[in-house]
């Protein structure tokens, strides 16, 4: 092998060790193991966090969707990404989203232990012709969940627990975002996801 050739592959070898080092020091890199409940009874049944865990992060998500819920300007936009019966007028939510359409609460996510101190946050379905924009028309949550930030949780087999990107587990957002037609899926964040265990967290 040449000497010039010799020394690319040193110095690939050497930036692919950098970045793994470098991803290893940022925590946004990071996976969390998540715990994903559409009820508080399921949560509680699941038994991995205290009953008054579950109950407590089960208020804080409806508090925060309350808040931050993305606005649609249309119930067929809001469809569109959260699927048929996955919406509902603003007002029913809160009055400051008169006149809008929000997607549905339809799961909350918290993490595994208090260590983690991940914030709670709400969950939206994720319309599977998002992912397959000729797949028959159909509502539920076959495709995951969304974020209020955008950011994607999908199960690999089912169940409460999944990993998530850090910055998908951190990225809570306190300001509602209006969607304009398309621009939420557009900008969701990759995700991650394997599930395993107990409860009825599953999309």
């Amino acid at each position: 092998m040449k000497r010039s050739a010799t020394l690319s592959l040193v110095l690939v070898a050497g930036a692919g060790a950098g970045a793994f080092a470098l991803a290893r020091l940022d925590a946004s890199q990071r996976d969390e193991d998540v715990l994903v409940y559409r009820t508080l009874d399921a949560c509680i049944a699941d038994r991995v966090r205290s009953a008054q865990a579950c109950t407590d992060a089960e208020a804080a998500a409806r508090a925060a969707y309350a808040a931050s819920a993305p606005r649609y300007e249309t119930l067929a936009d809001c469809e569109r990404h959260h699927g048929r019966g996955g919406c509902v007028p603003g007002a029913m939510v809160t009055p400051a989203a008169q006149g809008r359409t929000l997607p549905v609460m339809a799961a909350f996510m918290m993490g595994r232990t208090d260590e983690q101190d991940l914030p709670v946050q709400p969950l939206y379905a994720h319309a599977p012709e998002e992912e397959q924009p000729h797949a028959a028309h159909g509502g539920g949550t076959a495709g995951g969940f969304c974020t209020g930030s955008g950011g994607r949780v999908v199960y690999a087999g089912g169940g409460s627990r999944a990993h998530v990107p850090a910055t998908v587990a951190r990225g809570t957002t306190s300001t509602p975002r209006i969607i304009a037609r398309g621009g939420f899926g557009g900008t969701g964040r990759a995700v991650a996801a394997a599930g395993s265990g107990h409860g009825s967290g599953g999309g």
